[in-house]
């Protein structure tokens, strides 16, 4: 009798040694992110919503000031210029990076590198917008913010002639880019470069790596990826592009058919919806600008169904960074419209919309 409860005993206990063993595999990729996950949506509560967005439009430039006291942005913002309102957005993106950084558990941390080096395309850019404008090395310099990989070096090029900027980011699409920039004297190329970068190194950084905590944030790349790479062969079939010139600034993937065998944007995307794209294409429209602002909001609504999959874990902070990424492009938006007499309708078409019912 003893011998048969201690056989049952110890079939029980091992029964409760497996389960405990299920439950801490099931848990052991949760816990590193329960802290962060509730630091994400305290700071998610905090989001403007379409209204404070709506309400903001109708502010002279002068009171964007006062209605920023009141919000996450007050101890940042204290101009009312538009290139105040700018650097101050900015420098309060920064600070809000390295909040990021100290939540994301360290082996994950090198992934998320692209939060530095999306300072080095800001600054960048802001260099090739000063040759472009023709400022001064100085007022280019002070413009620029005191962050990312190649700050220094960036800095350095401020003044300098289109030539030697290229130059100095041969072999990158930087280069190919600044061709395009020198031909057409359009920044449209510039800009997807610049997100293809990223990108492309995001990719190399994930390449062999099949941690489960990172199944979500691959597919987040697919998803930014497919709208970059839309928006792209879009404003390349509006100018005229033909399919080698535009497979340049493509990231991981070749012409879609339907390019060649199209004719306008128009019915560009009317076909594209019936191919991978199509999640990307709610509704189309003849202003390529519009268009590309509702390809852009349809890949938040991927993100944040994409983020509803996993309750802890990097979706939950890639979908509050798109969103806070999406808020501040908001509200850059809206001041330099404002900053250059546009009207108010107008304002409200660009406007990224961020609610549920986006």
């Amino acid at each position: 009798m003893v011998v048969a409860n201690f056989t049952a005993l110890l079939v029980l206990l091992s029964i409760i040694a497996g389960l405990l063993g299920f439950v801490w595999w099931r848990i052991r990729d949760v816990i590193p992110f329960l802290y962060p996950t509730g630091v994400i949506m305290a700071k998610e509560a905090k989001l403007l919503d379409d209204s404070k967005f709506e309400d903001l439009t109708l502010l002279p430039l002068e009171e964007f000031p006062s209605f920023f006291e009141n919000t996450e942005y007050g101890g940042h913002i204290e101009s009312e210029s538009y290139e105040g309102i700018e650097r101050g957005l900015l420098l309060f993106k920064k600070d809000l990076h390295y909040e990021i950084f100290d939540l994301i558990p360290d082996k994950f941390s090198d992934i998320f590198d692209f939060l530095m080096k999306e300072w080095d395309v800001i600054n960048l850019r802001t260099v090739l917008t000063g040759v472009h404008a023709g400022l001064s090395a100085e007022e280019v310099r002070s413009r620029l913010i005191e962050e990312g990989e190649m700050f220094e070096k960036i800095s350095n090029l401020a003044g300098e002639e289109i030539e030697r900027i290229a130059s100095t980011f041969e072999g990158t699409p930087l280069e190919v880019a600044i061709e395009e920039y020198s031909r057409a004297r359009d920044f449209s190329g510039v800009d997807v470069a610049l997100g293809k970068w990223i990108i492309e190194d995001t990719f190399t950084k994930l390449d062999g790596r099949r941690e489960k905590g990172l199944q979500v944030f691959k597919r987040y790349l697919e998803i930014y990826t497919d709208c970059l790479n839309l928006k792209t062969m879009l404003r390349g079939k509006e100018g005229g592009a033909t399919e080698e010139e535009i497979k340049r600034f493509l990231i991981g993937a070749e012409v879609t058919r339907v390019y060649g065998e199209t004719e306008g944007a128009r019915e560009f995307l009317e076909r594209m919806r019936e191919t991978r794209y199509g999640y990307l294409i709610v509704e189309v429209d003849e202003d390529v600008m519009k268009m590309e602002h509702r390809i852009d909001e349809a890949m938040l609504r991927a993100v944040k169904r994409l983020s509803s999959e996993e309750a802890f874990g990097l979706g939950q902070i890639i979908k509050f960074l798109t969103l806070k990424d999406t808020e501040i492009r908001n509200l850059k938006l809206i001041a330099k419209l404002k900053a250059e007499g546009v009207g108010i309708d107008r304002i409200k078409e660009m406007v990224f919309r961020v609610g549920e019912g986006a």
